[in-house]
């Protein structure tokens, strides 16, 4: 393979052209509802995202044939780096994230548009050129402050490498989920400014991005969660989520993303919400945008910031001007966005919908408040503060328990309106079941409020989840008809979009069970030469030997601890610490035992020349119920994903007459 580094900058030059381009055509097709020039356009996309392919290709074939001459190259590569993560370099450091953003960007409008039936040629256009807008601003950043194919003078022999900590199978998959996520969320950003731009307020603009919502959600939540699982088996301090600026950024959009996807369900049901509708989803896109200017701009210490460079300082207008802007088109819009109907009763659906939305919301702003604040305060004070996770825990952990309540109360709660003695009815055995585990559990000898708390609401809403699964399939039962599972089944399948959603809800419930583990956690820490002992909760770990060897790449010196339990050897654990030459870096890999009712985490965190080890051990109850819940979560949004089915936009739909408002007595 050799290395087409030459065609890069060219590639990217040309793509900034095309952009452009599409930005006209899109904009005069809107302007002048010329289909011919909106197909212009959608062709000038689909050249952009040619263009910038090229270019990927060209760094890619640059990073495996070790080209020093290019400068991100010799950054981030090494002639020792494994072969699988030669491709991960791609994302491993800014210039290369953010030509891959540029790709997914420009590849997914170019698929958007194209699948989208342009007879609303208005809709199309404006959509088309608010994506070719944001393109133009990334691909600027790529041809000026951050080239990815810059050369150096003096070519070295060997590159850095890059960073011990980003040599895991998580680095393959969590970066690109994220990315996916994040960049998705254009599309439905560009076709709700559309629909603003247009006047086209019906639901047109929802059926078009139905998909790519739900198709982006789905791979920031997968995303979140394997950063969770990569910083729990790499980074070796024993937790999942520590409440970092850049862990929080993904966790903001994927919060009113959340509230949105729920929300349009108000829409298409009732016709309401429709300013909560476009305002969320414009939020979502920013706070995205925001997590990547957190990322480039160093103004907040983490693990995951890119520091080197400018191009921070680019995404704060950018940022700025769509907030406003957006804002701005919405105020302009807004008698037209108002609902059609109103609320009948606040013992309703509707009612329950709303104060979901806002949870979720007010959780946003929480996480975001707490994000921002050491800037606010360094900026007025002079004093550079932290947040730490006592404070995001103290609010977010009631907001969350109120959340999942919801998530039980919602479905058998009826449209419109509904009576307290049905509700009460409804409810009735859902909230026995809750009160008979927490009742269980705090005569096991379970003290914590929270804990009971959280497991007594997830058994609630399991329940209530459970009994809609139950009355749905009942009208398949019968004599001669199926049996529960193919019943359960059939449920799923006839009504993808409801039961699809109650099955991502159930994996919610499980991580929520998961997390509230943590308040049984224990840790010790012990020095200990080889064939010494130490004790943690009912486990004993006992020092048997040390290897120590040796690859191009890293020294690698690994210890066998014999875990057992009553006397009884249950396991070998061989957690490492070990040296990388490239980076003069030490890391620790991480040995986990994990079981359904708790994991035995361990972790070296040095060695002294004798052989004596720092044994860090932790006993984490419940976490295989996060990675068992996020796979329930993944079975769901399958379900969902496949319900959604392509839908052609055409003009505008008649203006349904409003519906009588009831008088609550």
């Amino acid at each position: 393979m050799i290395s087409l580094a030459g065609l890069g900058r060219p590639s990217l030059l040309a793509a900034l052209v095309l952009a452009f381009a599409a930005l006209v055509l899109h904009g005069l097709g809107a302007l002048r509802s010329r289909k011919d020039l909106t197909e212009a356009g959608i062709r000038a996309t689909i050249g952009t995202a040619v263009f910038v392919g090229i270019a990927v290709v060209s760094l890619v074939s640059a990073l495996y044939v070790h080209d020093f001459s290019l400068d991100y190259v010799a950054r981030y590569s090494s002639r020792s780096l494994p072969g699988p993560y030669t491709i991960t370099a791609l994302w491993g450091g800014m210039e290369g994230s953010l030509l891959f953003w540029a790709l997914l960007l420009t590849t997914f409008s170019a698929v958007a548009l194209r699948r989208v039936d342009a007879r609303t040629t208005r809709l199309v256009g404006w959509a088309g050129a608010v994506l070719a807008g944001i393109a133009l601003f990334f691909l600027a950043l790529l041809v000026m402050p951050a080239n990815p194919f810059t050369r150096l003078a003096d070519v070295p022999v060997d590159g850095a490498g890059l960073n011990p900590l980003l040599q895991s199978p998580g680095m393959v998959i969590h970066p690109p989920l994220l990315y996916t996520g994040f960049v998705g969320f254009s599309i439905p950003f560009a076709f709700a400014m559309a629909a603003l731009f247009s006047g086209h307020l019906d639901d047109s603009w929802l059926k078009a991005t139905r998909r790519w919502t739900l198709f982006a959600w789905s791979a920031l939540s997968i995303g979140i969660v394997l950063g969770g699982a990569w910083a729990y088996t790499e980074l070796g301090w024993g937790g999942y989520w520590a409440w970092d600026p850049v862990e929080n950024a993904s966790f903001m959009p994927w919060l009113t993303a959340t509230a949105f996807l729920h929300s349009v369900v108000i829409q298409e049901k009732r016709r309401m919400f429709k300013v909560w509708n476009v305002v969320l989803i414009l939020l979502t896109y920013v706070l995205a945008v925001f997590g990547t200017f957190l990322t480039r701009s160093g103004i907040l210490s983490s693990i995951h910031t890119f520091t080197e460079g400018s191009t921070g300082k680019w995404f704060l207008p950018f940022l700025g001007g769509m907030l406003l802007g957006s804002l701005g088109v919405v105020a302009a819009r807004y008698e037209k966005l108002r609902s059609d109907n109103r609320f009948d009763s606040l013992l309703s659906r509707e009612s329950a919908f709303l104060l979901n939305n806002v949870l979720f919301v007010a959780a946003a702003l929480t996480v975001l408040w707490g994000t921002i604040y050491p800037i606010v305060a360094e900026a007025t004070s002079g004093v550079r503060l932290t947040v730490g996770p006592p404070f995001f825990n103290s609010v977010f952990i009631p907001v969350g328990l109120a959340i999942v309540c919801l998530t039980g109360i919602g479905p058998l709660i009826s449209w419109r309106r509904m009576s307290s003695g049905s509700l009460t009815r409804i409810v009735r055995v859902p909230l026995l079941a809750g009160a008979s585990i927490a009742i269980a559990l705090a005569i096991a000898g379970v003290r914590s409020t929270g804990a009971l708390l959280a497991f007594s609401l997830c058994t609630f809403t399991a329940t209530a989840i459970g009994s809609e699964f139950v009355r749905g399939s009942s009208v398949y039962r019968g004599p001669g008809q199926l049996s529960w599972p193919a019943a359960l089944l059939k449920t799923l399948l006839r009504n993808r979009r409801r039961y699809g959603g109650y099955v991502v809800h159930l994996g919610v419930i499980l991580i929520v069970i998961g997390l509230s583990g943590s308040a049984f956690s224990s840790e010790r820490q012990e020095l200990l030469s080889i064939g010494e002992s130490t004790t943690i909760g009912d486990y004993t770990l006992t020092y048997e030997t040390l290897r120590q060897d040796e690859t191009d790449e890293k020294q690698i010196n690994e210890a066998t601890l014999i875990v057992s339990r009553g006397g009884e050897e249950i396991a070998t654990m061989r957690p490492q610490r070990n040296f990388h030459f490239a980076q003069e870096q030490p890391q620790s890999e991480v040995a986990i035992r994990t079981t359904p009712v708790e994991d035995l985490y361990v972790v070296i965190t040095s060695f002294d020349q004798d052989g004596t080890a720092a044994v860090r051990a932790f006993i984490n109850p419940l976490t295989w119920w996060i990675w068992a819940g996020a796979a329930v979560m993944l079975v769901g949004m399958g379900v969902l994903l496949s319900s959604e089915k392509p839908v052609e936009v055409g003009a505008p739909a008649r203006k349904r007459a409003p519906e009588k408002v009831a008088v609550t007595q």
